[in-house]
């Protein structure tokens, strides 16, 4: 019987290029989903999807097993060619997916790590970006008003300028690695066993480790400040727009850059108005006489303060009047129009009096009601 390997991948659903994030939560999801004292019908099945789900993650959720899964299709004792001889594998198979391998530099084959990556393992790196969500209504946002936010973010450490040493304590030679930088292991593959060095994650690879660690950053060499800061944002944002702010966020590593503060903007619906692009539209009722007469009314605009608008007599229900240049700003400070769309109120209960006076207009315009 024909067993194919297993697909890590797929077990945890998903996808090649996934973030230990995203496998950490795919992982939580399916040990609570497959947990055998969940299915007590059926415990033999749960058990062997637990067990899988646990091996899968086992290997992902490590850099360097998953960097070895993703290279030779196994971790492990069982090597590829040993796999294929038991499940009938093709040999051309085998030596396709190693067909480059004399093509890898040395140290990518043996340490698993490019040059690039060596030297860039210790280079100034970006701080994170930070995302602050702010709600804003549309008056202020077109006065152009700023805002004043609070936000939590990492500043690089004082007392350590980001080194995360105790001034004046100095490096010793980190116990694990022995101050080589790089930690030894023994690998099998499809060529046999073969030393291998990756660097030591406890010194990350530097040999050595703070003789005494910051002890306001606890040897981080960033610390967490609530900041405040006052931001306008552009009047011609969207709703759940991205505004960007350099330098804003976290503080870098290694003496890089502050990262920046990304303010995703909530627009406050306004309920005077509808949006059509970046046309406004404005629903004004106005009585049956002042359709007939004429009339001047004031109309609501959306910085706050209102307009006049005059109704000639005579107006029909659902005109509309353009206010030109009244609407929301675009990038280049253009901006659309104030659309007031009229409707007229027809009463439905006339006193006697009023009754009287439209049924005499009536008879004079010759107009047959009833």
């Amino acid at each position: 019987m024909t067993r194919r390997r297993k697909d890590y991948y797929e077990i945890l659903g998903v996808p090649r290029d996934a973030s230990l994030e995203d496998i950490k939560r795919a992982y939580r999801k399916l040990v609570k989903e497959w947990h055998p004292d969940r299915h007590p019908e059926n415990r033999e099945e749960a058990e062997r999807r637990f067990k899988e789900i646990q091996e899968a993650y086992e290997v992902l959720s490590d850099p360097q097993k998953r960097a070895m899964y993703d290279r030779f299709g196994y971790v492990g004792e069982q090597p590829v060619y040993q796999e294929a001889q038991e499940h009938g594998t093709p040999f051309e198979d085998i030596f396709r997916e190693f067909e480059d391998f004399f093509n890898r530099d040395i140290f990518e084959v043996f340490f698993g790590e490019t040059p690039r990556e060596r030297r860039e393992r210790f280079a100034p790196r970006r701080g994170e970006d930070v995302e602050y969500f702010v709600e804003v209504d549309l008056s202020t946002l077109l006065k152009g008003a700023e805002i004043t936010i609070e936000y939590d973010r990492y500043e690089t450490c004082p007392r350590c300028r980001g080194s995360g040493v105790e001034p004046g304590s100095g490096y010793v030679d980190c116990p694990v690695c022995g101050g080589t930088g790089r930690i030894r292991e023994e690998r099998r593959s499809f060529f046999g066993y073969f030393v291998s060095e990756r660097p030591c994650t406890r010194c990350e690879g530097t040999g050595r480790i703070p003789k005494e660690f910051c002890r306001e950053c606890g040897g981080s060499g960033r610390v967490k400040r609530k900041v405040r800061r006052t931001i306008k944002l552009p009047p011609y944002v969207e709703d759940g727009a991205r505004v960007r702010f350099s330098g804003e966020g976290n503080a870098g590593f290694y003496g890089g850059p502050y990262g920046d503060l990304i303010v995703v903007v909530r627009l406050r619906p306004d309920p005077r108005f509808k949006k059509s692009g970046r046309d406004l539209i404005y629903d004004l009722t106005i009585d049956y006489l002042q359709a007939l007469l004429g009339t001047t009314v004031e109309v609501p605009l959306p910085e706050g303060d209102t307009t006049l608008l005059k109704i000639p007599a005579g107006t029909q229900p659902e005109t509309i009047f353009k206010l030109k240049g009244k609407g929301l700003p675009d990038e280049h400070g253009r901006r659309g129009d104030l659309l007031v769309n009229v409707h007229v109120e027809i009463p439905k209960d006339l006193t006697r009096e009023e009754k009287a006076i439209l049924e005499e207009l009536a008879r004079k315009r010759g107009i047959k009601i009833s």
